[in-house]
């Protein structure tokens, strides 16, 4: 029998983004002025509402467009020079490893090939997973996994949206993390296992698998 495959999500699932984007505003405004980091926060909103999700690079090039140059290459490095194994959240590694142990882990990230890559390789994950999947539209992926992957599916990720995807798979199960801004839009996910601790996470997949 096929080992079951975790298809595991990175930023707010085992990566504290949201610290990570507290001290970026702060670089930003130390670099390009005070009130900076804010326009960058905003302006990430902006492209997430535009294409679905946060393309740091796309953001650079509006940041630097609005203040009458096209060099997106300063903005950007902050984002790439940042030391990202230090933004694990708690027991994050030991899930990794625990998932890597037991499971086929997927990392299964959204994204760009550029910043998201760097976060993954940051943190060690192109060493420990069987595969790196990095989608900037990964919930139109979801269905196609259940051919691409033979026996039971188990996603660990913080988007409702890709839980509830998820479910339509009859081999899935389905992990909700609550944390980040999905957590305080949503009450729940009705996924089977909804949870802020990731100790909790290891404990159900002990028992459950």
């Amino acid at each position: 029998m096929a080992r079951p495959t975790v298809l595991l999500d990175v930023d707010n699932t085992i990566f504290d983004r949201e610290a990570l984007r507290k001290i970026e505003g702060k670089l930003i405004d130390a670099r390009f002025g005070r009130g900076a980091g804010r326009r960058f926060g905003e302006l990430v909103e902006e492209v997430r509402k535009d294409v679905g999700w946060g393309d740091i690079k796309e953001t650079s090039k509006r940041f630097v467009r609005g203040r009458g140059t096209s060099d997106s290459s300063s903005p950007l490095a902050i984002f790439l020079e940042q030391p990202f194994e230090e933004f694990w959240l708690p027991y994050a590694k030991e899930l990794v490893e625990y998932l890597a142990s037991n499971f086929n882990l997927v990392i299964f990230s959204d994204g760009d090939d550029i910043f998201q890559k760097k976060k993954i390789e940051g943190l060690g994950l192109y060493k420990i997973a069987k595969e790196v999947i990095i989608s900037r539209a990964k919930i139109d992926l979801v269905l196609g996994l259940s051919k691409k992957y033979q026996g039971k599916l188990i996603f660990i990720d913080d988007r409702p949206k890709l839980i509830e995807e998820a479910k339509k798979l009859p081999r899935a199960t389905t992990i909700w993390i609550k944390h980040g801004r999905h957590a305080q839009e949503f009450e729940t996910a009705n996924a089977d296992l909804e949870t802020a601790d990731l100790q909790e996470v290891i404990r159900y997949l002990k028992r459950t698998f």
